[in-house]
């Protein structure tokens, strides 16, 4: 079943949204799903907790993620991995372990430039993969965040994302008070228009994955 990790060398792209909002989806469409919080700070757990999310949600070291995310693999239909940038090994072993790495990024040049970053690593492990199989392939692209649909700087940083070489999803997540509210009131995918945006990005994830 797929595993998803969804990663940035930066802190607060949105890594834990995306995480949470595409855990829920599945869920929702009737999958079973388990998320793996690697990140220190633990807010997955939290908002997971606090929205009362039934969802399962485990705590991993990132020496123990490609362990934790095998076991998780055989229980569920889609494995979710939440990895912070601070943490090298944990970055590197959730890249390797995954069917594919979703990278968050907001309309912003410092984010562009670290997704770019975040897909260079996704590079080299498919590069390491392939010298025990040549057809080893990690599929990866960025997803842009909190979009103002109003704003250039969408456009602008998928300009920057296109000359950095940087794959991007044809499907992005706009900017919403849902998701600035649900760490306190409830899973975001509780409002209609969001569940619509999830749905969108679930099926370029797959597209992803199978094209």
């Amino acid at each position: 079943m797929p595993i998803i990790t969804s990663a940035s060398t930066k802190g607060g792209p949105g890594k834990t949204t995306l995480s949470l909002c595409l855990a829920d989806h599945w869920r929702r469409a009737g999958h079973r799903v388990e998320l793996l919080d690697v990140d220190p700070n633990r807010n997955l757990t939290q908002w997971v907790k606090a929205a009362g999310a039934p969802i399962t949600c485990t705590t991993v070291d990132e020496d123990d993620i490609i362990e934790a995310a095998t076991a998780a693999e055989q229980r569920a239909d889609w494995v979710v991995i939440d990895v912070a940038g601070v943490l090298a090994r944990g970055l590197v072993h959730a890249i390797g372990i995954a069917n594919a790495v979703v990278i968050p990024c907001r309309p912003d040049l410092k984010d562009a430039l670290e997704a770019a970053r975040t897909y260079q690593h996704v590079v080299a492990e498919q590069r390491m993969a392939q010298r025990r199989d040549p057809n080893a392939r990690i599929p990866a692209a960025a997803v842009l965040m909190q979009v103002n649909r109003r704003a250039q700087a969408a456009g602008f940083a998928r300009e920057q994302l296109s000359a950095l070489k940087v794959p991007l999803l044809d499907a992005d997540i706009p900017l919403r008070v849902a998701y600035q509210n649900y760490s306190f009131a409830g899973l975001p995918l509780d409002d209609a228009a969001v569940r619509g945006d999830f749905a969108d990005l679930a099926a370029a994830i797959d597209r992803l994955i199978h094209g």
